[in-house]
Formats: structure tokens, C-alpha cells, sequence
């Protein structure tokens, strides 16, 4: 159907969901207000034109590029995938350097329910870089992986902002003769 089709005698209202609240019926009501007002031209015909590529022709790779435009950026990872770790913990930490775990934070993003605390220290908001680095239980936690290893102090948490800038602060403590014993 036509959008001219579509707007010919309020057609578009017969292909709109079932409202089921009070602000839904508000909204439907407020739209249609809005579309009756909009000037058309009857003798034109529908045009799509696809915002992501300059000549606004529609193409895999533009719809693919924008997939993953502003979510991820250029980072080296590939010490992860060399580690002497099982693959579900090397696994684990390319999800976290990614931002992808399901905290507070990206479950909100998602609108899925979630409650926004840390449900260790129960007093800051769940994000990766608060449950890996920042939380006082994790910091504790920090404390003993340092004096286990025998290890000098790892950088404080505070000193970066992302998980993935503390990794790599983290990984300057260790020299390489010393990365092949752990």
C-alpha cells in the first residue's frame, strides 16, 4: 500500500495494532490530528531513499556498517585469546572489554527489567566497570589475586575510567618471563 493509499480516506488507521491504554489511544489520536494537517501532493509518487549511503540507494554493506556504527572501537584484544585460561573466562573477558556484559546499565539501555544497584556493595550503580574494578568487594578481591601472585600493587581502578584502559594498565605489571609462569 501506498503512503497516498495509505492517507485516502484515513486507510493507515485500519493497519495500526490494537491500543490497549489510555496513552496509546492518546498518541493514536494525536498522530492522526497531525497527519490530517500535512500538506501531500496527490501526484507524486512514494519515494524511499536510503539515508545511509550518498547516492541514497540501499546496499548490504551500508546496512551492515551501520550496524556497528558508535558501538565498538578499534581495540587490541588478542592477549585475551592467548591467555592460559579456559576459553568461557577468555570468552567472558571479551564480552566485558566490549561493554556487552548484562549489568544494570546495558539491561536499562535494553528495557528489561533490572534493579540499578550493585548487588555486591549495594551502593553504586551495576555497570562493568564498577563490578570489575571500582566495587569495594572487587577491590578486595584485587587485593588478595595481588598478594597471591606476589605481585606489586596494580593500578587503582579510579585512575581510568573504562574497564578496557585498566586492562591494559594492568597488563604493564607484568613482564613477559612473568606472563608464561602465571
Amino acid at each position: 500500500m501506498t503512503v497516498l493509499k495509505a492517507l485516502q480516506n484515513n486507510n493507515w488507521v485500519s493497519h495500526v495494532c490494537p491500543l490497549l491504554t489510555s496513552e496509546e489511544i492518546h498518541e493514536f489520536v494525536t498522530l492522526w490530528q497531525e497527519i490530517r494537517l500535512l500538506p501531500r501532493d496527490e501526484g507524486a509518487d512514494d519515494e524511499i531513499i536510503w539515508r545511509w549511503t550518498t547516492n541514497g540507494e540501499y546496499t548490504t554493506s551500508s546496512a551492515y556498517r551501520i550496524q556497528f556504527m558508535g558501538h565498538f572501537k578499534k581495540m587490541s584484544i588478542t592477549p585475551i585469546w592467548k591467555a592460559k585460561a579456559e576459553p568461557k573466562c577468555k570468552i567472558f573477558a571479551w564480552i566485558l572489554l566490549h561493554r556487552k556484559i548484562l549489568t544494570a546499565d546495558n539491561l536499562e539501555r535494553r528495557g528489561w527489567p533490572h534493579d540499578p544497584l550493585c548487588k555486591l556493595c549495594n551502593s553504586a550503580p551495576e555497570t562493568p566497570a564498577h563490578l570489575c574494578k571500582d566495587c569495594p568487594y572487587t577491590s578486595a578481591v584485587w587485593t588478595h589475586v595481588v598478594r597471591w601472585f606476589d605481585l606489586q600493587q596494580l593500578p587503582p581502578s579510579s585512575s581510568t575510567s573504562t574497564v578496557y584502559r585498566w586492562w591494559k594498565m594492568c597488563r604493564k605489571v607484568f613482564n613477559k618471563e612473568r606472563k608464561t609462569r602465571l
